[in-house]
């Protein structure tokens, strides 16, 4: 079902680049200062949580974006309003992110589920009774929206939101080689080789992973690193097992889906329509709003439409399952 909402930009970001770097590295929030978990894992691994609880009210899983981490702003923004609204919130922190190297030969990847799987599952247990939904975006996004369609009716969870999601991450991976969207994967692919390389330090691949300072494009790293580190042949293998398009017809969870035609990160072509995605998602695209931007408000006061969105999306699934349990 297609969707339509309230939301107006703010008139003097111009453009998706502004609400994209605007929304990225230049709004100030503040930490909630969420509390640290390492968890051990049965592969021998482990996962780093970032906790903010206020009891048994609703709570949040965060996914967030490539190498993204818990100062990232949609992560610090959507804590923000958990704990306004005295909600409970977790982020997942994907494998060799936040500057920490994982054990094992693997990091985190755009199909990889089997980590947000576990936390679901971890969560449930320590909030049994407690409304359990799931924010992704970005990658984190693809992340979500993959692992919803493999679970179908056993996901276990009242409802989840995407944000910018990249449906077809082959697509998604060309939209950043062209005109300005190039100084993104520019500052993407720094990330990923200065990543790797902190990982490789500590424990040598089992592949030759060959210069990583040549390494110029995603598509690049992701043929030379992703594909070989995670059991792919290839870049395109990668892409096409792991992008999340495929996988919505199959959800059967409540969820929102939010994009922007102007993302400068995708591809609007591959947005799937109404009767590409299941009859429990909403799809919701906006003309405006960059790349996981969405700012709105005035000069005075700039606010973001995302988190508000979320929640507001969220509460109403929540209300309409209270009232059929009522009945």
């Amino acid at each position: 079902m297609e969707l339509k909402s309230s939301y107006r930009p703010i008139w003097w970001l111009l453009g998706p680049h502004a609400q994209t770097i605007w929304a990225s590295r230049i709004r100030k929030i503040p930490s909630q200062k969420p509390e640290k978990e390492q968890i051990e894992l049965n592969d021998g691994d482990f996962l780093n949580l970032y906790w903010l609880t206020e009891g048994s009210a609703p709570i949040v899983i965060i996914l967030h974006g490539l190498e993204g981490d818990s100062t990232s702003n949609n992560v610090k923004a959507m804590f923000g309003i958990i704990k306004r609204m005295r909600w409970n919130g977790v982020l997942l922190l994907n494998r060799n992110c936040g500057g920490i190297s994982n054990r094992l030969q693997r990091t985190y990847h755009a199909g990889e589920t089997s980590d947000l799987n576990l936390v679901v599952n971890l969560v449930k247990t320590r909030f049994p009774n407690s409304p359990l939904m799931v924010y992704g975006y970005s990658l984190g996004g693809n992340i979500l929206l993959k692992w919803l369609g493999e679970k179908g009716k056993s996901a276990g969870i009242e409802a989840a939101a995407a944000v910018s999601t990249p449906f077809d991450l082959a697509s998604s991976t060309a939209a950043l080689e062209k005109g300005f969207s190039r100084i993104y994967q520019r500052h993407f692919v720094n990330l990923l080789r200065e990543s790797a390389k902190r990982k490789f330090r500590d424990l040598p691949p089992l592949f030759n992973p060959g210069d990583l300072n040549q390494l110029k494009t995603l598509r690049e790293f992701d043929d030379k690193i992703t594909a070989p580190l995670h059991g792919f042949i290839s870049a395109e293998q990668y892409y096409s097992e792991s992008s999340c398009l495929k996988f919505l017809k199959n959800i059967q969870v409540p969820t929102l889906i939010m994009n922007s035609l102007d993302d400068p990160f995708l591809d609007k072509k591959t947005f799937p329509s109404s009767k590409e995605v299941s009859e429990m998602v909403e799809l919701e695209y906006h003309k405006k709003g960059g790349h996981a931007g969405f700012i709105c408000g005035n000069t005075w006061k700039q606010i973001g439409w995302i988190e508000p969105r979320i929640i507001e999306f969220f509460k109403k699934i929540i209300s309409r399952k209270s009232l059929i349990n009522l009945t």
